[in-house]
């Protein structure tokens, strides 16, 4: 127990985030970058105005202590280098809920604008300027005309990309709302801006909720989805369909979860009811080990003969397990990944783990009853369960609170169908 409070407290401050500008030498060359911190990234600035590292946080909400060992996206060089550009001053500011840094020279001025909760970041100028990117990853571009991307090109550019992995791991993907001149020759590119033009650079999760969340989706050839992605989209449609009825992510969230329960009624209904069943047998089958227990041929065919009277199916809880389990999972990782910005009565950020602990709380009570419900007073699975949940709540305090939102109220309502079921069954005759 010593031990678990011990690891409580250190998880504390991880949760604690604050949300800004510091300085940090993220190299180690001695001199320390102008790093911003959001979310769900950090991006370290030098002098030059130069973008020397983009780290994607592992957990939301949460500062990077070692930034050595941070995923970063950039490669042999900066992530983003501004050609012929020579910054005399630099600014960095909060504003209306965004971060910018702003650079000054001669020529004129850069302004980077980075949002708290996004991985996209905004790149303009208020003079023609050159931006040379490049970043860890495959590159292709796809250009304007084209109807896929390419590995190499110059003309008008619809957007530029790197990607770790063709489905997972990391992406930086740069594009804007009208084809920009450039390039792509080797693992560099360039775009070139127009005064007044914006580039939007995306570096975040190469995944398919966060690219729809960051409409990339639309961009033939970065992403395309299979069958689970297409499901993932159904079920986004269904969150976001209900956030325009009702203007709130959270209601959105406990709305999704209800249809998805609802949907899998009947699975749930056939699981809960074969737990349910073998739990109330387990007295008499602990007789019968009692009475066999030295002839096991014996002990199962009693065993077998048992379930056969009492017409239960020790295998009738498992298919709809395996069925809905990987919905569950998709429901799940739809959630972890979407980016709310909204809050719900106490909680600040849905996208963020709860700092109250309410919801890890009232997790791990429901799902301790959900147990005390299903194990019908067996309390070796109860305190089994009971230690498992006190050991799974540390993972739970780094969820977001939209997932331990989803999780309670699924449960809740997995309680609500277990009782019906509880109370449905017949006595049981010895």
């Amino acid at each position: 127990m010593k031990r678990l409070l011990a690891a409580f407290l250190l998880l504390l401050p991880a949760l604690a985030l604050e949300v800004g500008f510091k300085d940090a030498d993220v190299n180690g060359d001695g001199t320390p970058e102008k790093v911003a911190v959001t979310n769900l990234m950090d991006l370290a600035f030098n002098a030059k105005g130069e973008v020397v590292g983009w780290y994607v946080k592992t957990y939301k909400g949460t500062a990077i202590g070692d930034y050595t060992r941070a995923p970063n996206l950039s490669g042999n060089g900066p992530v983003v280098a501004p050609q012929g550009f020579t910054p005399q001053r630099a600014e960095f500011l909060v504003e209306n809920g965004r971060l910018l840094a702003r650079f000054q020279g001669p020529q004129g001025t850069l302004t980077y604008r980075i949002a708290k909760g996004r991985y996209t970041v905004e790149v303009a100028a208020d003079f023609p300027l050159t931006l040379k990117l490049s970043a860890q990853g495959t590159p292709k571009v796809l250009l304007e005309g084209q109807g896929e991307p390419l590995p190499s090109g110059e003309g008008p550019i619809r957007y530029l990309a790197w990607q770790t992995k063709p489905k997972a791991g990391y992406a930086l993907v740069a594009f804007a709302d009208q084809p920009l001149p450039g390039k792509l020759v080797g693992k560099e590119g360039e775009v070139a801006l127009a005064p007044g033009q914006t580039l939007r650079l995306y570096g975040g999760q190469n995944e398919l909720v966060r690219l729809h969340v960051e409409g990339l989706l639309s961009l033939p050839g970065l992403f395309s989805p299979n069958l689970w992605g297409q499901l993932s989209l159904g079920l986004l449609w269904i969150m976001e369909a209900a956030y325009r009825f009702t203007g709130n992510w959270g209601l959105a969230i406990l709305f999704l979860t209800l249809v998805v329960r609802l949907l899998l009624w009947p699975l749930m209904h056939q699981q809960f009811k074969s737990m349910a069943e073998i739990q109330r047998l387990q007295p008499l089958i602990q007789k019968i080990n009692e009475k066999y227990k030295d002839d096991p041929n014996k002990r199962a065919e009693a065993t077998m003969k048992l379930y056969q009277e009492h017409k239960v199916n020790p295998a009738a809880g498992c298919l709809p397990l395996l069925i809905q389990m990987p919905i569950l999972f998709i429901l799940w990782k739809v959630i972890a990944n979407y980016e709310f910005g909204q809050g719900f009565l106490w909680i600040p950020d849905l996208a963020l783990p709860d700092p109250y602990y309410i919801l890890p709380i009232l997790y791990v009570a429901s799902t301790f009853l959900s147990t005390w419900l299903s194990a019908h007073g067996n309390r070796d699975l109860i305190r089994q369960s009971l230690f498992m949940n006190l050991i799974f709540v540390f993972l739970v305090l780094q969820f977001p609170s939209g997932v331990t939102l989803y999780w309670v109220f699924s449960t809740l309502i997995g309680l609500v169908q277990q009782w019906l079921i509880n109370k449905s069954l017949a006595p049981l005759k010895a």
